[in-house]
Order: structure tokens, then sequence, then C-alpha cells
């Protein structure tokens, strides 16, 4: 399989660069929008690259309890195993990246984290479909205003009439509910609480982070090298460029080399090896730590931080429209007002175990 780079400008693509990806089978898209079959996984195989361990990997999947629902409707959630991990990032890591300072200085200094007991995680990100229920049964109202892109302008700002029911490109309830702020998905996790009597949350980062690696301690889940992301993850592709308008707030950046434009329906790619969906790109996702400068108070429980500056939160994963280095598991990135909504904005809840 090939996988084309095109470094983006302000005025369209220019040269592209082809790499070769080893594997003969790319994950491909389900076009009816439904949960995908891999043969990867059918056969309990998968390829990893750059040095990974691929037996342990491999027994990892096929040692992972199936997913479970607590209720009609309700997201598929997978079981965690308990374990330790090194997490946040080094210098070396964000510098090879490419990383900016006002970003990587917020995932580091790297620390250890133990995860005593197994958690659950949600398997996909929250659809449309699911979150259309909650909206339902709490008749809670839709937000006045989302941020989406002007190509005219390049402007990113909240603006009116565009919320999770008309993000401004077209989803189907398959696709992950976006334009959701902090405040609704804390508010989603409470209401999923209370229905199923369950102890529903946001992730925290740490949980969040050592969920999404699934056992690799490499930069990216697929390696290190960002560009085998391309057939991994819905990343920024030149299709989303070009329909927004190659704005020069995206100048500079390699993109993937797909026509894929906005976000795609839940699990359109291979899951990792824990067996969840799209911890990287496809739709940003809210983690329930409250903004602090740095992993230095990282807690070693893998438990959330919420004191300090609890009117800003963390992103994690990335989104069909962020460059590379911003889908490693370990970014933080900028602390996001907590009403703030993208059309790029999603979230994944998940529960603590008995």
């Amino acid at each position: 399989m090939s996988v084309t780079i095109v470094r983006t400008n302000a005025l369209g693509p220019a040269r592209a660069r082809r790499h070769r990806i080893a594997g003969k089978n790319r994950p491909g898209l389900n076009k009816s929008g439904g949960l995908v079959q891999h043969r990867a996984m059918r056969f309990g195989t998968i390829l990893i690259r750059h040095g990974l361990a691929v037996a342990a990997l491999c027994l990892a999947v096929a040692a992972a309890p199936p997913p479970f629902s607590d209720c009609p409707g309700c997201p598929d959630m997978i079981t965690v195993p308990a374990g330790t991990a090194l997490l946040g990032s080094t210098i070396a890591e964000r510098q090879a990246a490419g990383m900016i300072a006002l970003f990587g200085d917020r995932e580091g200094p790297p620390y250890r984290a133990t995860f005593a007991a197994p958690f659950a995680i949600g398997r996909t990100e929250v659809t449309r479909a699911q979150y259309r229920a909650f909206v339902e049964a709490t008749r809670r109202p839709d937000p006045p205003a989302c941020g989406t892109h002007v190509a005219a302008t390049d402007d990113w700002s909240p603006k009116p009439g565009f919320n999770w029911r008309q993000p401004g490109y077209a989803q189907t309830d398959d696709h992950p509910a976006v334009c959701i702020a902090w405040e609704d998905a804390a508010a989603y996790a409470a209401w999923l609480a209370t229905r199923t009597g369950k102890p529903y949350r946001l992730p925290s980062d740490a949980e969040w982070e050592y969920a999404a690696r699934g056992g690799t301690t490499t930069a990216w889940t697929w390696g290190e090298n960002a560009e085998a992301g391309c057939g991994a993850a819905n990343l920024m592709s030149a299709g989303t460029v070009a329909a927004l308008g190659w704005p020069k707030s995206m100048a500079n950046r390699a993109v993937c080399s797909s026509q894929r434009r906005f976000s795609l329906p839940v699990a359109s790619f291979s899951p990792n090896a824990f067996g969840l969906y799209d911890m990287a790109g496809n739709a940003f996702e809210w983690v329930a730590d409250c903004n602090s400068p740095d992993n230095r108070d990282g807690h070693a429980d893998g438990s959330a931080r919420v004191a300090g500056d609890c009117t800003r939160h963390y992103l994690k994963g990335g989104a069909f429209h962020t460059p590379l280095w911003l889908t490693r598991p370990a970014v933080r990135g900028a602390p996001v007002p907590a009403d703030l909504r993208m059309f790029t904005m999603g979230f994944r809840v998940a529960r603590s175990l008995p």
C-alpha cells in the first residue's frame, strides 16, 4: 500500500511525497456506515511496524473482553485492563513530531501512572443517535452557536445557527456527535449515570492516553512514523483542506492525500489493541481534567486533575482537520473553555468498574 503526503501552502497542494507502508490490507471504510469487520482482526493478526511486539499485541486483542452496554442505545463499552504506563512525552519526541512549543510544553515531562483496577471506556465516540437520545430525554435546548470555518475570512469562531444537529457538513446517526462543549459532554455522562445506575463520567487525561496507547510506547499507536496514520485514522487530508478553501491557518502542514473531508462514521478504521476505535482523528474528545500547565502534577493513580482552573479543559486525539503531530496520545494541546463548541469537538465516556 502507498500513501501520499501532500504538503499544504496558502495557494493549494504543492509537491507530494510517496511512501510505502508495509502490509497488504489497508483498513477500509465500511460504506454502509456500520461497524467494520477487519480481516486483521478476524484472523487474530495485526501488522505492527517499528519494532512493536506483534505477538503480545495479537494476544492482547484475542484476550480482550467483549464490549458491553448497560442499556438499549447506550454506548458500547470496552474494559481496559489494569496496568502501569509511562504517559506524556519527552522533548525529543515532541521535536521529532514537529510539535509547536505552545502545545508541547503541556505534555511533558513523562510520568508513570498505575491503574490498579480495570475501567471501561467507550468503544467509539458518542454518536449523533446516542446524543440525540440524551437531548430528547432531558429536553436539553440546542446551543445557539458552534464554531465552523468561513473560507473567505479564514474565520473559525462560533456562528449562530450551527450546532450538533447542523455542524456545517453532512452527517448520519453513525457519525460522532460534534459541536459538543465540555459541559455538554459532562451532562451526557451524568444523565447516563442516572439512567443506568452505573458510575459513568468523562475519562481522565491519563485514562484516555493509557487506553489510546493500547500497550504501545511509540509516539503514535501505529509507530514512530506519522505518515503511516494516513491509512489508520481519519486525519487531516487534502480533501479537508480543499473543502475549507486552503486556509492560510493551515499553511505549511503535511496532510494525507485522501479526499476525505470531514468526520466519518465511527469505527471506519481498525481498532487499537484494546478494541477502541478512532482514538486518533475524526473528532476531538474531551477529558475530565481541569487546566494545568504540564504533567508535573500528573496523578500517579491515573485519576483526573480536578483542582485549579476548571473553566478550561483538554481535548485529546485530534480531529479530521488537525496536523499529524496533534494526533499523538500524549498531546494535551491548549486548554479550551468548557462552554466552547466547534464542529470538530466530540467525546466518549468512561465508567468505573466494581
